[in-house]
């Protein structure tokens, strides 16, 4: 039983037997659809208690309407009005799966009904690769989908292939992707990595992707590799989860590689629970503890010719000349392309800004080092990963040395709270 708004439904005695209502809904929404713009024309809903959504419900205690089967709630307004913009067909038990059948079929009824659809909540449906690839197709007819939940669909290092990743690939409004406990192993997040790390060519991210979760997956250091390739150019993701992985000491060496070419974009990495010891955990704890980005840059620039910068008071970048040097290097090194709002600190050693502008007048080969100020991380739990009471202790000692941050419990807490570690001896 779903709503598509308020319609209650009771008992969920077989996964069939609920998609058959559930698509009976929303074919008895279709032909409403159809008669009310026949006699009135197209229904425009502006407020957002007009949407719709198709979930399950609770079931309600007692019989149903006037009396009527046992489990069936009472329904006053079953359908609404407004454009649909809700999916949640999340399990609970295994008898509420759709599984790979039930989700081609829901996919097949939703066609021309999901323009404004903009949450998909599949979590624990009993998809296998095949179901997958159906939620593919469906997203790709979704162009409004803000977030799409998948977790707990363990379908297997394939699962993201082919359409999944197209679809992930062509969703532009898509912010929030769920893919917790999927058992995606090392191998099946390439698929995912592949789109993330794509960027047009003024060099910004294709995927809008802003929230990814990964956790429970069984990702090793190789994984870690793959992720911290893809963050070097993807400036759209703010935050990843990759709690109860198998990430290990060179892992989290990895993924901090990933965090510095990143430059502070990622604002929030949640790492716990991956065997990361002090040896792992602390190059990420050094990367929380960077406040700016700081970046080198190498120029070689011939005789007579424009380095590319152009430059502001300060040094501060407000602009590129149009496939100049500084231009050219971006496009081969996108990790270290320089964008408006960076300040050169340094050229070929000097730090003086007389110095430096000279050196940018009249130098050939220019080593200049850029800074990103205040563009840092705000959120790092590396909690559970066997750091021991010593390793705790000497990531609390280099805080309060370097950083002055207050301790409250297994918080770190810095710039008034605003960013905070999470950490603990277990």
């Amino acid at each position: 039983a779903l709503p598509i708004s308020h319609l209650w439904a009771h008992s969920w005695p077989m996964a069939a037997a609920l998609l058959e209502k559930r698509l009976a809904a929303l074919e008895h929404l279709g032909h409403e659809e159809e008669e009310a713009e026949e006699e009135h024309g197209p229904v425009r809903s502006k407020s957002k208690k007009g949407s719709r959504a198709v979930s399950k419900k609770r079931k309600k205690k007692g019989g149903g309407r006037e009396g009527g089967a046992e489990g069936v709630d009472e329904a006053p307004d079953p359908f609404g009005h407004g454009p649909l913009t809700e999916v949640d067909l999340s399990a609970s038990s295994p008898d509420e799966e759709l599984g790979d059948e039930g989700t081609e079929r829901l996919r097949e009824a939703l066609i021309g009904k999901v323009a404004s659809l903009r949450r998909l909540n599949l979590r624990r449906a009993g998809l296998g690769v095949g179901g997958y690839r159906e939620v593919g197709l469906l997203v790709m007819q979704c162009p409004a989908l803000e977030e799409l939940v998948m977790s707990n669909n363990n379908a297997g290092s394939d699962s993201l292939k082919g359409e999944f990743s197209e679809a992930i690939d062509h969703a532009r409004s898509l912010k929030v992707l769920e893919l917790q406990g999927c058992g995606l192993y090392d191998e099946g997040i390439e698929p995912l990595c592949s789109v993330m790390e794509r960027f047009d060519e003024a060099l910004r991210p294709v995927v809008g992707v802003k929230t990814l979760n990964l956790g429970t997956n069984y990702l090793t250091a190789k994984g870690a590799r793959r992720l911290s390739s893809m963050l070097a150019t993807n400036w759209k993701l703010e935050e990843l989860d990759l709690a109860d992985n198998n990430l290990m000491q060179e892992g989290g060496k990895e993924l901090a590689v990933g965090l510095v070419a990143n430059k502070g974009r990622l604002h929030r990495l949640n790492a716990s629970q991956n065997k990361l010891k002090v040896d792992g955990a602390k190059p990420l704890f050094d990367v929380f503890c960077a406040k700016d980005a700081k970046f080198t840059i190498r120029i070689n620039r011939p005789a007579g010719t424009r380095h590319g910068f152009v430059l502001g008071p300060k040094l501060v970048v407000t602009g590129l000349d149009f496939q100049g040097w500084v231009e050219k290097h971006g496009t081969e090194h996108p990790s270290d392309a320089v964008f408006t709002g960076d300040r050169i600190i340094d050229v070929n050693g000097h730090t003086e800004e007389d110095a430096m502008v000279n050196e940018l007048t009249v130098g050939e080969a220019l080593d200049v080092t850029l800074t990103r100020d205040g563009v840092c991380m705000e959120y790092l739990d590396i909690c559970y990963n066997n750091l021991t009471s010593k390793g705790a202790e000497e990531l609390r000692a280099l805080v309060g040395m370097e950083k002055q941050g207050s301790m409250m419990g297994n918080q770190l807490r810095f710039d008034g709270g605003s960013r905070v570690v999470f950490l603990n001896a277990e």
